[in-house]
Order: structure tokens, then C-alpha cells, then sequence
């Protein structure tokens, strides 16, 4: 049987593509499986009821600050795949949980003192793929005006940027700044209105801290000359969050 052989390139590349596996970060597959089932496997409230989370009888996943990073690097990298069995409300409910400091400690535990900075870069480099695979693909059929989108998965789209502590007590740091920057300029790739629209919400609040003006300036200016003429809308948001002046 002939097979071809790879090029140098290639093995380059194979070589330095991460292994995004529980096994391949250093996290137990159990603890894996079982984070991902408190996060999302959970009923969606019905009028009156409140979500799981705001149960003071709910007991907290035990894992420690290191262990919590290296979930929420598996689960960024893989969200695609690995929530395609929960519903866009179900999602959206974990997510939050991890996001908002309002509802969990999760997003304090890339910076704990007890993280070295590498585990909380690898995770900023899976961040991407949360919104590429998982969020965009979900959310790509909605066409509304710019907040006003409904469910809890397109407010954690929304809102990710404005409420995530994580950056906002470590933006002093060079390397934080690079790595929400390149989330950032990601994200408004994604051909999904809502993430473009999320990244733009986060560049207005968080581009005052990334040291960067100049180039956040080029690439919004590049992003706004894609839009076609029928979006004045996200145009004139763009053209907003650029200068900081969004809300």
C-alpha cells in the first residue's frame, strides 16, 4: 500500500497543534466527564424557577484552581463537540457559571497565585474555539438589534467581555493583554453577527487596557470595511467600541 509521507511542514505543524485532550492538559478524564455534567447537564428553569446555580443547597465541584483552568481549557477547545448534546439554554447556564464572578469563583482561578502563568495561557489560546465552534455556529441564525438578543446563551455572548473579571484584575500583565487581544481579533473572524458583535462589546470595554490602540484601530477599521451597506447598525457599533464608547 503506498502512503505518503509528510513534508517537514507538516510534522512541524502536527508537532506544535496542542493536544486538547483531558490526558493531553494533565486533567483526569473522570474529573472531565464530571465537571462537564455539573456545568450543563441540568434541567432549564421554567417560569418562576431560578437556575441550578442559586441553589444555596448545591454542592460545589470540588477542584482546585489549577484543575479548574485545565477544564476550562478542555471545554473551550472542545465545546463544540462536547455540548452538541445540550440545548443552546443548557450552555448557556454552564457557561455562565464559568464566565460570571456574580455566580461562581471559576473565572478567578486562571489568576490564583497558585496557577503558573503557561496553564492560564494555554487556556486564553483554547478561548477561541469556544466562539469559532460552539457559540457561533448556535447563534449564526440570529438577526436582531444589537443587545436585544434573548435566551441565556446569547447573553453570555453578549455579556462575556463586560462581566468576566479574569482580564480586568490582571491587565497590567503583558502577556494577559496579548492573549485577550488575540481572543478578541478572533472572535470578530467568526462569520456569526452575535460574536462579531460580542468581540466588538469586549474590544469597547477592554481596548483602554490592551496598550494597543494603533493596531485595535487598523483592524476595527478593516473588520467595518467587510460589513455590507445594508448594517449601518454594526458599523456604527464598531466604529463605537473602537473609541471605547460602548456600554
Amino acid at each position: 500500500m503506498n502512503t505518503k509521507r509528510l513534508t517537514p511542514a507538516k510534522r512541524r505543524r502536527l508537532a506544535q497543534t496542542p493536544d486538547w485532550s483531558p490526558q493531553g492538559v494533565g486533567l483526569p478524564p473522570e474529573m472531565y466527564a464530571a465537571a462537564l455534567r455539573y456545568l450543563f447537564d441540568r434541567s432549564v428553569p421554567l417560569a418562576q424557577e431560578q437556575e441550578w446555580y442559586w441553589n444555596i443547597e448545591e454542592p460545589d465541584f470540588e477542584a482546585t484552581p489549577l484543575e479548574w483552568t485545565r477544564i476550562q481549557t478542555v471545554l473551550f477547545a472542545r465545546a463544540g463537540n462536547d455540548l452538541a448534546a445540550y440545548s443552546d439554554e443548557q450552555v448557556g447556564m454552564g457557561l455562565n457559571y464559568v464566565m460570571s464572578n456574580a455566580v461562581s469563583d471559576v473565572p478567578f482561578a486562571a489568576i490564583d497565585a497558585s496557577v503558573p502563568l503557561d496553564e492560564a495561557m494555554r487556556m486564553m489560546q483554547a478561548m477561541p474555539a469556544l466562539w469559532r465552534q460552539c457559540i457561533g455556529p448556535r447563534l449564526a441564525s440570529l438577526q436582531v438589534p444589537i443587545g436585544a438578543s434573548a435566551g441565556r446563551l446569547a447573553f453570555v455572548c453578549y455579556m462575556w467581555f463586560d462581566v468576566w473579571p479574569t482580564f480586568w484584575n490582571v491587565r497590567h500583565e503583558p502577556r494577559w493583554r496579548d492573549a485577550v487581544w488575540q481572543v478578541l481579533r478572533e472572535m470578530l473572524d467568526v462569520p456569526c453577527r452575535e460574536v462579531q458583535v460580542a468581540a466588538l462589546h469586549g474590544i469597547g470595554h477592554c481596548g483602554g487596557d490592551l496598550d494597543r490602540q494603533d493596531v485595535i484601530d487598523k483592524t476595527v477599521e478593516a473588520f467595518i470595511r467587510t460589513i455590507g451597506n445594508d448594517d449601518r447598525e454594526l458599523k456604527n457599533y464598531a466604529d463605537a467600541a473602537r473609541r471605547g464608547c460602548v456600554q
